[in-house]
């Protein structure tokens, strides 16, 4: 009867030693830094949602009657959550935080062909990141699907309005992002669009 207590006393105190040593351990971030970007141009593929953030986008070098750009980041893992004795993580995923980001005021974004803009011209290699009655029209936003194999981290998606106001040739414009991080690297990336009647 003594052994008895005395066992159950020590798998209370163990038991209540591993509560302990967990009491208020969570799931710690992982930390991530930005380490290049990948720039695309994008289709809807599914809008059934009403939330933007989870709109299907496709892979796309045909402009045709919506323009999109896509921005993926490209991170390396930095530190995070390490499992082991007297760590308990209990969500179902571990936060993700990059330590550097993309400065908005560095964006930069240009067609190596002039294009018109409300009857306009808008010169060849222009930031139209500058040009106010463009901007406006752009709505910039995180998209929580996959694009491409990749993930939408920046989506750019120039309005229904700019797109009505905006006259392109029917030819190959080469379109150029760039941008700084707030750990002062520089990325700049090139594609080949192609609008079409």
């Amino acid at each position: 009867m003594i052994k008895e207590n005395n066992m159950k006393k020590k798998v209370i105190i163990t038991l209540g030693l591993f509560i302990l040593m967990n009491f208020g351990q969570s799931c710690n971030p992982e930390h991530f830094l930005i380490i290049d970007i990948s720039f695309q141009a994008a289709m809807i593929k599914d809008n059934n949602y009403k939330d933007k953030q989870h709109i299907f986008y496709g892979c796309t070098s045909s402009i045709k009657d919506k323009l999109v750009f896509i921005i993926t980041y490209h991170t390396e893992y930095l530190y995070g959550y390490t499992g082991g004795f007297g760590n308990v993580c209990y969500a179902r995923t571990v936060g993700h935080i990059d330590d550097n980001k993309l400065l908005r005021e560095t964006y930069s974004l240009s067609f190596d062909k002039p294009f018109s803009y409300n009857g306009n011209t808008i010169e060849q290699e222009v930031n139209i990141f500058e040009v106010e009655s463009i901007v406006k029209e752009i709505d910039e936003y995180v998209n929580y699907k996959t694009f491409c194999n990749a993930s939408a981290n920046l989506v750019l998606d120039f309005s229904d309005v700019f797109f009505k106001n905006a006259t392109f040739e029917f030819a190959e414009y080469v379109v150029t992002f760039s941008c700084k991080t707030s750990d002062d690297k520089f990325f700049t990336k090139s594609i080949v669009v192609t609008f079409e009647k």
